[in-house]
């Protein structure tokens, strides 16, 4: 099956998580993605972790550059120039998260590829945007949360600030780094014109938590951390213990609060006065909340989940990644790809895009390279002779 972006070639200039995150989604819709990394180490994300098992190729390097092709290049050298300029004149995008403004001074920003290329798409991810006051401040995903706002968002109301336990941002900002990508590419198959996108991982932030901006630009209010209630605040939308783990409920509407308390065998709740309302529910969640949660402790959590779902309330164990990644849900979706590791000698399971469709869908199930390993093959696709291929590589450029 034909794939969305089957011919399209990108040019990854991008390290570490963001850019390489966005490289792989549009790998997984068929482009041709060339990494170009620094001789020697190469993209510090190959040592990611730091666990010698895995060498040069750490489980989060293979899942976010699987079926890339990688080369080395030295472009501060005129020859290693030469050859990046040949790659930007073939590519239809080009993706990479330096500072802001190093690209530009080396002659290789947007308008000197643009030169080179008037059809290249040319992405930009950075902490803070190209033209920000803050364009020069360095950033991490971690950064990111806290400059955002959105670790004031996290924890109880007790507590403070807390970081999401994962590099949200980072992911976050490459999706929307693809998706810009995704649509310059429409744009120029309508009109025939470049762009240059340019995504910060503030701005992603700030998209990320439009549920919770949108309230405040309406009202004023700073919102108060609310622990593991869900959005609607609701005393049965929340999370509960069970007799083992906890469970995560969600009983917003009246018809999932009779479901809830038909489930618990608490029928009596539905029938008094306080509690026949969002609002009067809302207004008596003290002692609405002790009453459902002293039953929800006598309960299994596996077979609460399913009774709840059977009857239409949202509910969900809070399960460790050993629970979510062996569940039978992922039988038979394509959510899970088996990618094979040669430096590993063995196998691995990486993520895939996150959707499924019924033709061309997303998938690439090819291993990831090691360092340098399809340098000849590229330079030889530009037409260097093996000679001149081999000369470049002992005077350091590759």
């Amino acid at each position: 099956m034909v794939q969305a972006l089957e011919g399209i070639r990108v040019l990854d200039l991008s390290h570490v998580m963001a850019g390489p995150f966005c490289t792989r989604q549009l790998t997984l819709l068929g482009a041709d993605v060339i990494k170009v990394e620094r001789p020697g180490e190469g993209d510090v994300m190959r040592y990611y972790g730091h666990d010698e098992r895995f060498g040069r190729n750490s489980p989060n390097f293979v899942g976010y550059n699987a079926g890339k092709r990688s080369i080395t290049l030295d472009f501060a050298k005129p020859e290693g120039r030469e050859i990046l300029e040949r790659l930007v004149a073939e590519a239809d995008v080009l993706v990479e998260n330096f500072r802001p403004g190093v690209l530009t001074a080396k002659g290789l920003g947007w308008e000197d590829c643009r030169r080179m290329n008037p059809r290249l798409i040319y992405c930009s991810i950075s902490g803070y945007g190209q033209d920000s006051i803050l364009k020069d401040n360095p950033a991490y995903d971690h950064i990111a949360q806290a400059m955002s706002g959105l670790m004031s968002l996290q924890g109880g109301p007790d507590d403070p600030p807390t970081k999401v336990g994962f590099p949200l941002v980072d992911t976050f900002s490459g999706h929307m780094a693809a998706f810009a990508i995704l649509s310059a590419l429409l744009r120029r198959e309508r009109f025939g014109e470049g762009q240059r996108l340019d995504v910060s991982m503030l701005d992603a932030s700030m998209v990320m938590m439009s549920s919770m901006i949108l309230k405040y630009l309406a009202t004023g209010d700073v919102p108060p951390r609310v622990g593991n209630k869900g959005f609607s605040l609701s005393a049965t939308a929340d999370m509960f213990s069970t007799a083992d783990r906890p469970i995560s409920i969600g009983a917003n509407t009246n018809g999932q609060f009779a479901a809830l308390c038909s489930v618990l065998g608490l029928e009596d709740l539905v029938a008094d006065p306080r509690y026949q309302s969002a609002a009067g529910r809302w207004e008596h969640a003290e002692e609405l909340r002790e009453v459902v949660a002293e039953k929800i402790r006598k309960w299994d959590p596996e077979e609460l989940e399913i009774a709840l779902n059977a009857n239409g309330v949202p509910a969900a164990v809070v399960r460790d990644l050993k629970g979510i990644v062996n569940h039978p849900h992922f039988e038979g979706r394509p959510t899970f790809l088996e990618v094979d590791v040669p430096v590993w000698d063995r196998s691995t399971r990486v993520l895939n895009a996150g959707f499924a469709a019924d033709a061309g869908g997303p998938g690439n199930a090819a291993p990831p390279p090691d360092l340098g390993a399809d340098t000849n093959g590229v330079l030889a696709d530009l037409g260097y002779a093996p000679d001149a291929i081999s000369d470049l590589r002992a005077r350091g450029v590759l």
